[in-house]
């Protein structure tokens, strides 16, 4: 039985196994037709209909319109297609009905009604030079006069359910915000891990996105950060191998900052990291220097580049390219623009 604690995790836009069923079979047995039409695969088992649809999130707007007033008995389950016997058990031991669906769609669709998403982009240099290298791209979001950070957006998203959601939100939207500015240069995206693992399909639409508009895939670094709860480092760590051989770049964000894992950092095989700002902030205090020094052996050991993030001042650069740090991003270069300057 499903506890007072537990919520309904909608399914998101992928493919859904969804199991119908009801104490009276008559109930499922007389599904609307345009539904069962939007099912790659049906079938009927003890009394239970399965469907495969080809996007979850969907399938169940449309169900939810069209049979809670009519069939309120249904009891609805979702699960991957390839889940295994075991896992299937466990979804359908989880199965709510129409009207619980109902609610979780109306408090995803609150939480995400009223904002007005929009994409700035903030440059990464070369501290030898001050040279371009590429872009970060930020997510944020207006409510009226006030605009959410990315910390607020991810905060709401975890909360109604929809993290995966704007995870790849962030990254179409910054795709198609990019104009001739960018050039031959990096496009930094975030690609987080909701449920600890990465969403590949999601990312390789990414991939198809940028080259439908003239990027090559090596001028994508996905960027995830070390303090994410890994679920399973070496099989996240499998799933970033699947993308660097797709041809883009991974970057770890936020190393040093409290949360660092030496064994994200070695597992993923990065070709970025990224030092947290909170530590650019204590220079040239010895402990941060120790750290950016220590960062910089391991990363130029594995032929990866640092970036230093949150640089403000020339004193903090200086010693930056003294410690050898190949990148610099913060206020002192610029900052997130909602359109780079041409």
């Amino acid at each position: 039985m499903r506890s007072a604690e537990q919520t309904f995790e909608l399914p998101g836009a992928d493919p859904t196994l969804v199991l119908l069923g009801a104490n009276d079979p008559s109930e499922v047995r007389h599904l609307d037709e345009s539904l069962v039409a939007e099912a790659d695969t049906v079938d009927i088992r003890s009394g239970v209909v399965w469907l495969e649809v080809p996007n979850g999130r969907t399938f169940m707007r449309r169900l939810v319109d069209l049979m809670v007033l009519t069939n309120p008995g249904i009891k609805v389950a979702v699960a991957d297609p390839n889940s295994s016997p075991q896992e299937l058990v466990k979804a359908a031991l989880l199965a709510v009905d129409l009207t619980t669906i109902s609610d979780a769609l109306e408090q995803q669709e609150l939480a995400n009604a009223e904002l007005n998403y929009e994409i700035r982009y903030q440059p990464i240099v070369r501290l030898s030079n001050r040279t371009i290298v590429g872009f970060e791209a930020l997510l944020r979001a207006r409510v009226e006069r006030d605009i959410l950070s990315a910390n607020e957006l991810i905060a709401r998203a975890t909360k109604g359910g929809w993290l995966g959601d704007l995870d790849q939100l962030g990254r179409e939207l910054a795709v198609r915000g990019v104009g001739s500015w960018l050039g031959a240069g990096l496009l930094f995206l975030n690609i987080m891990a909701p449920d600890g693992t990465f969403d590949l399909a999601a990312a390789r639409r990414t991939i198809r996105q940028a080259e439908d508009i003239g990027l090559e895939p090596d001028q994508l670094v996905f960027e995830t950060a070390e303090r994410n709860r890994y679920t399973n480092i070496d099989l996240a760590a499998a799933q970033l191998t699947k993308l660097r051989n797709a041809g883009v770049r991974i970057a770890i964000d936020d190393v040093g900052d409290g949360y660092s894992s030496l064994r994200v950092a070695t597992s993923f095989k990065p070709d970025v990291l990224k030092v947290t700002g909170d530590l650019i902030k204590e220079l040239p205090g010895t402990e941060a220097t120790a750290i950016i020094s220590a960062v910089v052996d391991l990363a130029h050991q594995t032929g990866a580049w640092v970036v230093a993030e949150g640089i403000e001042t020339e004193a903090q650069a200086n010693k930056l390219r003294e410690l050898q740090v190949d990148w610099g991003q913060g206020l002192l270069f610029g900052g997130p623009e909602l359109l780079p300057a041409e």
